[in-house]
């Protein structure tokens, strides 16, 4: 048997087999060359050998899209990803400034229906879709499947109705709904005030920034992503105002202006910063929170799953009851739109409702 040889041999599995897989070519060259060899050597050989593997890519990408029948391998090598329907959704979402990782989720999502896939099974009996060819009824198929499962669709229903909008195919709300599954989701993930200043407390005695970067946050109703790019460039001294870039709307990035209150302002000691305004990475801060929570607010933490994005569903909590329930004022101060913001928090208790009845009512 002919001793192997990686710059012979590697190309030659890859055009044969339409695989990239260090583990899928580790076990063709044990069996065509009798050579026990590491998925972590064929990965460097490739890295050490960039302009062969582009070269290769290339190949086993057209010869994909070439075919009329499906593959398991059109969902690899970026194969997908080069299919011009997909590049035409990528450019009709890009232009209206979705996020990069939504649109990478979108192209995920797709995938795992056209697979039949769920969670890491098959769909029984579901044969491999090409989504050019995918139609509304088999992606309803999918969903159904996804719902007997006990699986949350709204992530699915979205990214379907985006893609066959792309193509210009019309779905009717009765066929594909756009609501997400998370109505009223955080409604009743509520800490009261004086938890929030105990868990304020205890960051405070182990970490300031930690705890201005949460106050901040709790605040302000910002994003971990937006308040660590908070920059001192961006404060606006005279208005107590500062600009920041936050997830909108569809995921887009959006300018938000938000209101620095004076508890915060003067302890955030603005006038004597340069540059960013806080100085602490997530997983140190996540860290410090988890460990907040399990001390002091025990019986949410399970239901935290982003420690620190536990403060803008605070801000929302409070605002709300603050302000008898002004979805619009909170929406506006705090970066959401209205839609999503009943979304996530619901109607108002119903003892909320009934005493704002006894007050108003009369005056009609």
């Amino acid at each position: 048997m002919t001793a192997y040889k990686p710059e012979r041999d590697l190309p030659i599995y890859v055009r044969t087999h339409q695989t990239f897989s260090p583990t899928k070519l580790r076990e063709v060259i044990l069996q065509e060359r009798n050579k026990s060899v590491s998925p972590e050597s064929v990965t460097m050989w490739f890295k050490r050998h960039s302009d062969i593997y582009e070269q290769l890519k290339k190949q086993v990408i057209i010869k994909e899209l070439s075919k009329e029948e499906v593959s398991e391998s059109i969902f690899q090598n970026g194969a997908f990803e080069k299919l011009e329907s997909i590049q035409k959704w990528v450019k009709d979402l890009a232009l209206r400034k979705a996020r990069k990782t939504s649109i990478q989720n979108f192209i995920r999502r797709l995938k795992r229906v056209c697979k039949g896939q769920i969670d890491h099974k098959r769909i029984e009996d579901w044969s491999l879709k090409h989504p050019d060819r995918l139609t509304i009824e088999q992606a309803k198929d999918y969903l159904y499947e996804c719902q007997k499962a006990g699986l949350q669709t709204g992530g699915y229903r979205v990214a379907l109705r985006s893609f066959f909008t792309s193509k210009y195919i019309v779905v009717s709300s009765s066929d594909i709904s756009g609501k997400l599954d998370d109505y009223g989701k955080y409604s009743d993930l509520y800490a009261p005030r004086q938890k929030i200043y105990s868990i304020f407390d205890f960051l405070k005695a182990v970490n300031k920034e930690a705890y201005l970067i949460s106050k901040f946050m709790y605040k302000t109703a910002t994003r971990i992503t937006a308040s660590l790019r908070a920059n001192i460039s961006n404060v606006n001294f005279e208005e107590h105002t500062i600009t920041l870039y936050d997830k909108g709307h569809n995921g887009t990035d959006q300018k938000w202006t938000k209101l620095i209150p004076d508890d915060l302002w003067t302890e955030l000691e603005l006038e004597t910063k340069e540059g960013k305004l806080f100085n602490i990475n997530v997983s140190e801060l996540n860290s410090l929170l988890r460990s907040a929570y399990r001390k002091i607010i025990p019986e949410l933490n399970s239901r935290i799953p982003f420690p620190s994005h536990f403060w803008r569903h605070q801000f929302a909590q409070h605002m709300l009851r603050a302000s008898d329930w002004n979805y619009g004022l909170v929406a506006s101060l705090g970066g959401w739109s209205l839609e999503a913001l009943r979304r996530y928090y619901g109607m108002p208790p119903q003892a909320v409702i009934k005493k704002f009845g006894l007050k108003h009512l009369p005056k009609i």
